[in-house]
């Protein structure tokens, strides 16, 4: 556990200690330990800096390539005491002038379904809100459950949703996260919420390097374009030490031998590629971003 995440669970004690209500003292916690910094999006420029809720569980997906490790559980059970305090904090972050961002480091429709009820109030709390900018990351297609909340949020805020995927082999896709949706209801998801009129866009996270990325992101492009998506992004795979590190290395000694010693070498005294080799998996999405006319304008607004 690093510093910054001390710092928040301290927080997150604390506040709780004092009978604030889960929501409230998850995004306070959020607040008070916010550090500054660019939140990375390939293929354009960086977003304004973002303050996030903190980490919790993990979705349960049990993602092969996942570079997430388990935290610390919430206890949601208790009654919250209105959105009164909530609402407070998110008019805070409107007058900072902060980029709210749901789902950075916890899928909030993945998981448990206390979490994705925790997600709901948070979501109807925005709803009282106004003019702030608001980005929802999630690889799940459960956030169609909210699709009522979610087109209230974007009349009244700057909303951008973005749905990610590993790739959109189906097989392939099932072997990397075996209790992961699928990558048709992936993309069912963004086709349904871009004919609503939602500015939605797809990530292939992580983008895994290998031969087959650039015939991966070219499928994804494709699939992205059909489904009336604005935008496509990729992540490379980030392997941070530990867990992570073994369960992705312990998947790849069973179904791709070949591959493990590059993955080795790769990611050798280090969590992130190298920069060059950073470069050339991202080139072809560059290329085809341009291809597919990404980004796109949504519909309606210009």
């Amino acid at each position: 556990m690093n510093a910054g995440q001390q710092r928040r669970d301290t927080g997150l004690r604390s506040l709780q200690a004092t009978g604030v209500d889960a929501d409230t003292a998850w995004l306070r916690a959020a607040v008070e330990s916010f550090e500054p910094r660019l939140r990375e999006v390939e293929g354009r420029s960086a977003a304004p800096a973002a303050w996030e809720e903190p980490p919790g569980i993990g979705c349960g997906w049990s993602c092969r390539c996942c570079a997430g490790r388990p935290g610390r559980r919430l206890d949601l059970d208790r009654r919250a005491r209105g959105a009164g305090d909530l609402s407070a904090l998110l008019a805070g972050a409107r007058r900072r002038r902060r980029t709210l961002v749901l789902g950075a480091r916890t899928d909030p429709w993945g998981g448990p379904a206390a979490r994705r009820t925790r997600t709901r109030r948070i979501l109807e709390a925005l709803r009282e809100e106004e003019g702030l900018e608001v980005v929802v990351l999630t690889a799940s297609p459960l956030l169609l459950c909210d699709r009522d909340l979610l087109a209230a949020l974007d009349q009244a805020h700057s909303l951008t949703l973005e749905l990610s995927l590993v790739t959109v082999d189906a097989a392939l896709a099932h072997r990397l996260a075996p209790a992961g949706p699928a990558p048709a209801e992936v993309l069912g998801a963004v086709a349904e919420l871009a004919a609503e009129g939602l500015s939605v866009q797809l990530r292939v996270r992580p983008l895994m390097p290998g031969t087959a990325a650039e015939t991966g992101l070219a499928r994804a492009a494709s699939a992205a374009a059909a489904a009336g998506a604005v935008d496509l992004a990729a992540s490379p795979l980030v392997l941070p030490f530990g867990a992570p590190r073994r369960r992705l290395f312990t998947w790849l000694a069973g179904e791709a031998p070949e591959r493990l010693a590059a993955y080795r070498r790769l990611y050798r005294a280090r969590t992130r590629l190298p920069a060059a080799v950073r470069e050339a998996l991202l080139a072809p999405l560059r290329r085809l971003r341009l291809e597919h006319g990404f980004p796109r304008p949504v519909p309606g607004r210009g």
